[in-house]
């Protein structure tokens, strides 16, 4: 069936561009929400894509152009979100230019997630500035463009060329009080190691490891203050501490006091591969400080085992990618597990805390923005309970499993025990409004005095699943880790 030309504007500052796009019809776009612009990219002219992620590339440098280019102003968070933006740019750029080399569907959607989330990310960082009127059609352009390469490539497993990010990977001796004979670097406050900081050790590792082969770090026990940044060209490394609050790194950054909500998080990981160890990440800014993190883990096919994450609003950022944990310990208040990744969060202890009066808790706030997208988080097999220095119970402060942070937020709880401190409800709308059924949550054979489904929420997002449906979201299906977590070491069940 025909139909006519689509002709879209555009403009940087005062420049205007046109684009005509063509006028191919393809039956299957009409389930993309996007259709017009998904009949002309997958059109038969269209071949590998190539072109549109080229022509995406050329959208987000002009963006990052525009950005690089704009007046400074006094205003001291305004400049920390254009300083963040850029670098959300420089990455997305990055991730397209990999997907022009990863043509089979599985790796170019690998490479096209994180592009989506960087993209998101900035834009509503200054989403209230004048800056967004200037790039507004610009932004929209290009986030449909990505959208829509993301909509045509949504498998979920990964190939082999996943796997060789962790080429010739060390077992390690996941021991308790940490495994320092494998280790290629050794901190130590007292002086006994190699550095008496985390951040030394890092920026040493670059010049000391071969290749890509794993490098592994033991931090003995102490508590580190300072933040640190594994940036995304460091692969494969492992840290491993001496136990949970034996080895401990800590700031207190926060967005109250100016920071950017990344740049809060007291450790940072953009790099794949990740592993760590015994080891507690901590944000000590406190509950009336805003959003504070604890760790950001951008780290594809990464895992943490036996380890900490404290902190009150925003403590855990589960930005991108595919994540796995595993007997780890999560404290904090509002949102405090939340970002996009694939994630599974297995045999953990989930403590909920007492956030300022008038406050109420959510566990989750998954950032899921596409239906065909194959991200969200799963907790299988964990304990919901109020953190021993909190009381919760009885209704004191209501805590919900989760709210939507974007419209096609994924959240599901299974087998996990849950403690009277949960509402009723279970979950709750995002500030006042939610997309009900666009939304999916689940629960599954869950246990406990806050269990109970029947009382909660009624939209048609909300899910009991039967055992035929709990098995897509087990650890070898939803994250494919019978393929890469042996790799890692850290121990974990398959199946549900």
């Amino acid at each position: 069936m025909p139909r006519p030309c689509l002709m879209y504007f555009y403009s940087i500052g005062t420049l205007i561009f046109l684009r005509l796009i063509s006028c191919v019809y393809i039956p299957f776009c009409d389930e993309s929400t996007f259709s017009e612009l998904c009949n002309s990219i997958s059109g038969p002219q269209s071949g590998s894509h190539e072109p549109e992620i080229k022509s995406s590339m050329s959208h987000a440098q002009a963006i990052k152009q525009f950005l690089a280019m704009a007046p400074s102003t006094s205003d001291a968070r305004a400049k920390a979100t254009l300083v963040d933006c850029l670098e959300l740019y420089e990455d997305l750029i990055h991730y397209l230019d990999l997907s022009k080399n990863h043509m089979n569907p599985i790796d170019l959607k690998k490479w096209l997630n994180p592009t989506l989330a960087n993209h998101q990310e900035c834009q509503n960082g200054f989403k209230d500035s004048t800056l967004y009127l200037h790039l507004k059609n610009l932004l929209i352009v290009l986030q449909n463009f990505l959208k829509l390469l993301v909509y045509l490539h949504a498998e979920n497993k990964p190939s082999s060329s996943n796997l060789s990010m962790i080429s010739d990977p060390r077992h390690i001796l996941l021991v308790e009080g940490g495994a320092t004979t494998q280790a290629d670097l050794v901190v130590a406050q007292d002086g006994s190691g190699d550095f008496s900081t985390v951040t030394e050790a890092i920026k040493a590792s670059k010049n000391r490891r071969i290749g890509t082969d794993r490098f592994v770090i033991h931090i003995k026990s102490g508590i580190y203050v300072e933040n640190v940044v594994i940036e995304s060209s460091m692969s494969n490394l492992t840290l491993i501490g001496d136990g949970i609050d034996a080895t401990t790194i800590t700031s207190n950054r926060n967005t109250d006091d100016g920071f950017v909500t990344y740049n809060t998080a007291t450790f940072q990981i953009w790099g794949p591969g990740f592993v760590a160890v015994g080891i507690t990440f901590e944000n000590t800014a406190g509950p009336g400080k805003q959003q504070a993190l604890a760790l950001l883990s951008a780290s594809d096919l990464s895992a943490f085992y036996k380890c900490s994450f404290k902190g009150y609003q925003d403590t855990l950022c589960l930005l991108r990618h595919q994540q796995f944990y595993r007997e780890c310990d999560i404290y904090g208040t509002i949102d405090f597990i939340f970002g996009d990744a694939a994630a599974v969060l297995q045999n953990c202890n989930i403590y909920v805390r007492r956030p300022i009066h008038g406050q109420e808790n959510t566990i989750t706030a998954q950032g899921r923005t596409d239906s065909s997208s194959v991200t969200g988080f799963v907790i299988h097999n964990s304990r919901v309970v109020a953190a021993p220095d909190s009381a919760l119970g009885d209704g004191a402060v209501r805590t919900f499993l989760g709210r939507p942070w974007r419209d096609y937020s994924r959240v599901i709880f299974v087998k996990c025990d849950l403690d009277s401190l949960i509402d009723p409800q279970g979950w709750m709308p995002y500030r006042g409004s939610s997309a009900f059924d666009r939304v999916y949550y689940a629960e599954y054979m869950n246990t406990g005095k806050g269990a109970d489904t029947g009382g909660r929420v009624t939209w048609p997002g909300y899910h009991i699943l039967t055992a035929g449906e709990v098995e897509q979201f087990s650890v070898g299906s939803f994250l494919a880790g019978d393929l890469w977590i042996p790799q890692t070491g850290v121990p974990f069940d398959s199946g549900i």
